[in-house]
């Protein structure tokens, strides 16, 4: 089965500006001109002067602020875990010798997750980082995934006893850990040592990782995740809440919300966000075909495409254990200095394929990857030798994430 790349058509050239987006990001000097249309005021509410600067990104630095109460400090770790469009999805209740992750369904990536999907695999993140933390917190730690049965939303109960601090690696790489967007080195293919050690971080019976790397995998995940980009692009529902609804484009909007993704963690060359700032927003069809384009150029340079598989993608507790494997992957990656990134659009058209009835197109094409009878994949990534060390995301404080 195939699934066409699709592309959309450029705009006439009658209805662009003057000075277009195209002009000031192929002219040599770039900067230049975008700084010389723009002004002072302009370029610092767009934060061009202090792109990570603020309130909303001093949890990657305070996590481990001295004074903080010590459950509280797991939580401080938790809440600086990957997951799907910085939605943070993720409750906390913390008491002196257990801590509760719960749903936080309000922060559902709506028609992209119709499934919860994507919400439970971050909910899994959240809860790998926290496992990391108790022990260098000085905790013995056990986990109990739920539901409680009085509560739908809780997802797992962590009890905590007194124990011997220990900091692993993969703990201190916690607040180093960043989606990276940016294209990888085609030049430096992922060692087999290193796809054998990845693989080894799952110690979960019921996952299994998939690496794709040879040339004719990587071209036919390429063409699938285009053909999934461009229609998630053409869907309305799908296209609002794979862009405008979290993108975060100013200094107020940043610091309003302290989730989303910021114009600098998009994995735009540096004048490309320096026009974006500094330029007026884009239309929808602009910043759609943007988007597509980011997605051919990342998923071009793979290094490596790997699939976390389950044998129910349905059942929340196998999504949570993806979840705990695929932080542990991208923090690895992190501490052994490549670059990891979820591509999640072929399993968001298939879960929107399933919701609407239509015909199952992007599950068969999973399905068909995978070749793997009695499984189901779950979660897309790739990863690869990074060209630009990729940026922190806004996070909420954990005042605002915890619970009663």
């Amino acid at each position: 089965m195939g699934v066409n790349i699709r592309s959309a058509p450029r705009a006439e050239a009658a209805h662009e500006p003057r000075i277009s987006r195209r002009t000031v990001l192929t002219g040599s000097g770039a900067a230049l001109v975008v700084i010389a249309l723009g002004s002072t005021r302009r370029a610092d509410t767009r934060g061009v002067f202090d792109p990570a600067g603020g309130q909303a990104f001093a949890p990657w630095t305070d996590w481990q602020a001295e004074g903080q109460d010590v459950p509280i400090a797991l939580v401080s770790a938790a809440i600086l875990a990957s997951n799907a469009h910085n939605a943070q999805p993720w409750l906390f209740r913390v008491q002196d010798t257990s801590l509760d992750l719960f749903e936080d369904t309000s922060r559902s990536l709506g028609s992209l997750d119709p499934f919860g999907r994507e919400l439970h695999i971050g909910l899994g993140c959240a809860l790998e980082n926290l496992l990391l933390a108790a022990p260098a917190n000085g905790y013995e730690h056990k986990l109990l995934l739920g539901p409680d049965p009085a509560d739908p939303g809780h997802v797992a109960t962590v009890a905590l006893s007194p124990g011997r601090a220990e900091e692993t690696e993969l703990y201190s790489a916690i607040p180093h850990r960043h989606t990276n967007r940016y294209p990888f080195d085609t030049s430096r293919p992922v060692s087999n040592s290193s796809l054998t050690t990845l693989g080894a971080l799952n110690d979960e019976p019921d996952v299994r990782v998939h690496w794709f790397t040879s040339r004719a995998e990587r071209d036919r995940i390429h063409e699938l995740l285009a053909g999934a980009a461009a229609d998630i692009n053409a869907d309305p529902e799908q296209s609002y809440d794979n862009g405008p609804r979290w993108l975060r484009q100013d200094k107020q909007s940043i610091e309003h919300h302290r989730d989303g993704l910021t114009l600098d963690t998009m994995g735009l060359a540096a004048a490309a966000v320096l026009a974006a700032k500094m330029l007026p927003d884009p239309g929808p069809e602009e910043a759609g075909r943007a988007w597509l384009a980011s997605v051919h150029e990342q998923a071009g340079t793979a290094g490596a495409f790997g699939i976390l598989a389950v044998r129910d993608d349905r059942d929340r507790a196998q999504r949570i254990r993806v979840g705990r494997i695929w932080q542990r992957i991208h923090l690895w990656t992190t501490v052994n200095r490549l670059a990891a990134q979820p591509m999640n659009q072929l399993h968001e058209r298939a879960d929107r394929e399933a919701q609407l009835g239509l015909r199952p197109e992007y599950g068969a094409a999973l399905e068909e990857l995978l070749g793997d009878p009695g499984w189901r994949a779950l979660f897309t990534f790739r990863i690869g030798h990074p060209t630009q060390q990729a940026p922190p995301s806004p996070r909420r404080p954990v005042p605002r994430v915890l619970t009663t």
